[in-house]
């Protein structure tokens, strides 16, 4: 069993500031799909887990799009507008999305179109965001509602996004290109220092508070349920495309697995198997080194029976074995 790997340019103090003050992160490359026609809310709400009736401008929500067998194709945030919706997803998933969505359109007024090689987006993270973003774009976010939006006086189809976070706080600054060149400027000669955190940084991030990715927690192997994403299922709302199997699985407690967190001593890999007396029972879907470089942080997939904190599992690496104790999500290191 190989050992941890290096910490590739992970910088203790970023973290800290992430957690404790404010930072940003680029998050270009996330899906952006624009929504239009009288139909664009309701095609929405009959082809994903959430309720979307009743979004009004400024106003936003996050669902999950599902194949008919309920499994992820993407979580998506809709922004309604007064005249379009901007639909904003994972990275590199807009074309299977607009792809899913043409689908269903039949005689339903909408029109879309995949934006995003025009757009771009920043993440301002931390205590301290929306104090950070209101410096940036002069608008004061700091009672802005999850997933609510607000525009950037002077800066066409510029929109701030409250959003999940791992670091207590989190707004994207989204929209097309030249409008985001001005704030990515002004954010990185600010007088405040805010560091900007590189991929290995925010995927730290990530792990340890829990949350999924495109990919990794979030495929077509896995449903709503099993990754940890109930709350963006509505269970009154009527059919939309996999609510049948939802159903099921939540009224007969069908779930098989959840995703745990995951702690070891030695190397582990995304699409290792878990195991107990020889047997899988999972599997590893995201892991990275901790702060200290002796152990791992990661996450997984854990069948129900299995799913224990503070239980210890066999980690079956490149022919070798390790062990990993299952952990409560968000994780400290």
């Amino acid at each position: 069993m190989s050992v941890v790997p290096a910490i590739a340019e992970r910088r203790p103090d970023a973290i800290r500031s992430a957690r404790s003050s404010c930072a940003w992160i680029d998050r270009t490359g996330h899906s952006v799909v624009i929504a239009r026609g009288a139909d664009r809310v309701d095609l929405l709400h009959r082809l994903s887990t959430n309720d979307l009736t009743g979004l009004s401008d400024g106003h936003g929500k996050a669902t999950v799009l599902l194949t008919e067998k309920a499994r992820i194709i993407d979580v998506l945030t809709v922004l309604q507008h007064a005249d379009h919706a901007v639909i904003l997803g994972s990275v590199g998933t807009g074309p299977a999305v607009v792809s899913w969505l043409k689908k269903y359109i039949i005689m339903d007024d909408v029109r879309l179109k995949d934006e995003t090689a025009s757009w771009e987006a920043i993440e301002i993270c931390g205590p301290r965001a929306a104090g950070v973003v209101d410096e940036l774009t002069n608008v004061d976010v700091s009672t802005l509602p999850l997933h609510h939006w607000r525009a950037v006086p002077g800066a066409d189809q510029v929109l701030i996004v409250r959003m999940p976070s791992v670091a207590e706080l989190s707004y994207w600054i989204i929209g097309p290109k030249p409008g985001l060149d001005e704030i990515r400027t002004l954010l990185v000669n600010s007088e405040q220092n805010i560091p900007h955190l590189n991929e290995s940084e925010s995927e730290y991030l990530r792990v340890t508070g829990g949350m999924g990715a495109i990919g990794k927690e979030w495929s077509d192997a896995y449903n709503p349920l099993e990754a940890g994403l109930l709350h963006l299922t509505s269970f009154t709302k009527g059919c939309y495309i996999g609510q049948e199997v939802v159903a099921r699985l939540d009224s007969y407690n069908k779930v098989k697995q959840r995703i745990m967190g995951l702690k070891g001593a030695e190397h582990v890999s995304p699409g290792d198997e878990l195991a107990v007396d020889g047997v899988v029972v999972g599997r590893v879907t995201s892991m990275v080194p901790s702060h200290d470089g002796v152990h791992v942080i990661g996450l997984g997939y854990v069948r129900g029976e299995h799913a224990n904190v503070g239980a210890k599992l066999t980690v079956l690496h490149d022919g070798s074995q390790t062990t990993v104790v299952q952990s409560l999500l968000p994780m400290e290191d």
